[in-house]
């Protein structure tokens, strides 16, 4: 049976080192389709795979400029922030905080829940602590950026499916054969940008590439001299 989108709470995760337009738009998308009930914001911990460069207060002062409901460009009000990962790193700042403790913990409040991901991150799954594991406990929503990301998820979905991890619902689903969850991949108009590409053009030039970032978000990493603006 397939869940009703309108009564899950997705949970949209990243480092927001910084957080930029892409990441704005594709959380706006998320009310579109899947059409989901709420989404939380989430700064990441102490990821294994990718070290930060801003402190864990300048990301979340980021996040909360970037999809807060600014005047001119409203975002719906279903948005909200869960600091756990955050806060778990400062409990245990030597260790790791994986997704899927993260999952586990979200999943005793929030029951009806979908992890979202882009296409890249699908791919490296496999990589993730306790994967396969990782499908068995929520929903996934997949961003897919074309032309790449539509080509990308369901080649590794249909790798997965040759190997028994997944079974196809249909062209755009796939649902764990271990639990009735599903990996639901969805478009979205988020920009082809990246925190890296930013950082990596600020490194260069000084500024930002135009129109990648909220000018909340800049004001801030000027105020706070970051990444050498």
């Amino acid at each position: 049976m397939r869940p009703r989108w309108d009564e899950i709470t997705a949970v949209f995760g990243g480092r927001f080192d910084p957080p930029h337009v892409g990441h704005r738009e594709a959380v706006r998308g998320l009310f579109q389709f899947p059409a989901v009930k709420q989404v939380l914001i989430m700064p990441s911990g102490s990821a294994p795979h990718k070290p930060t460069l801003a402190t864990a207060t300048q990301r979340t002062e980021m996040a909360k400029l970037a999809f807060g409901n600014l005047p001119f460009d409203s975002l719906p009000s279903e948005i909200h922030f869960d600091l756990s990962e955050l806060d778990r790193a400062k409990r245990n700042p030597y260790l790791a905080t994986y997704s899927f403790d993260t999952i586990s913990e979200l999943g005793v409040v929030h029951p009806k829940l979908a992890f979202v991901i882009g296409a890249d991150q699908l791919a490296a799954l496999p990589t993730w602590h306790r994967f396969p594991e990782l499908l068995t406990l929520c929903h996934w929503i997949v961003l897919e950026r074309k032309p790449q990301g539509s080509q990308l998820a369901r080649q590794t979905l249909q790798e997965w499916e040759a190997s028994g991890l997944v079974q196809a619902k249909d062209a755009s689903t796939w649902e764990s054969t271990k639990a009735k969850y599903l990996i639901q991949i969805v478009p979205t108009e988020a920009k082809d940008v990246s925190s890296t590409q930013i950082r990596e053009t600020i490194a260069r030039t000084g500024e930002p590439p135009a129109d990648s970032l909220l000018p909340g978000v800049l004001a801030y990493l000027k105020e706070q001299r970051l990444y050498g603006v």
